[in-house]
């Protein structure tokens, strides 16, 4: 009787001192400490993260005068002038992002662009370019890398 006490004891100090180490204490010998320690930029599936939207609009003599306006999911949030840049946040996801001219002063029409951009990164960079066309022009949206933006950004 006093061996089955004695198991019960131990039996319950076991228990008991086991339940200090949870496994996700335990690491993988085997895994790269270095890569677990890293920040990823992207978002994770399924949650939400800020994303910086960078624009820059490239200088064109045919096109000085016009204001272009910027639109995310056909919310206006700014204009960007000749030669000029724009900067504004929104939430990752699918986003459609588009520009528009009120009034046109060039010597052609200008039709509205729209380009859906899927933003998972915390950065964006963009250069609208102005593009004839047959019947009308478009400011078109590009995206570009963070050196091309510094590079136009620093002219």
């Amino acid at each position: 009787m006093k061996k089955t006490i004695l198991y019960s004891l131990m039996s319950l100090i076991l228990i008991l001192l086991s339940g200090c180490a949870t496994l996700s204490d335990i690491e993988d010998p085997l895994k790269d400490s270095s890569v677990s320690n890293k920040v990823t930029e992207e978002a994770i599936p399924g949650t939400e993260i800020e994303v910086d939207l960078y624009f820059f609009r490239t200088s064109a003599l045919l096109t000085a005068g016009q204001a272009v306006d910027l639109y995310i999911n056909d919310h206006e949030v700014g204009e960007i002038r000749n030669g000029s840049n724009f900067e504004t946040t929104t939430k990752s996801g699918n986003h459609e992002i588009a520009t528009k001219v009120g009034v046109s002063i060039g010597l052609q029409g200008v039709c509205k662009f729209a380009k859906d951009f899927n933003l998972t990164k915390q950065s964006y960079y963009f250069k609208i370019d102005y593009d004839t066309g047959i019947l009308c022009g478009e400011y078109e949206i590009i995206e570009i890398s963070k050196a091309d933006y510094d590079a136009l950004a620093a002219n």
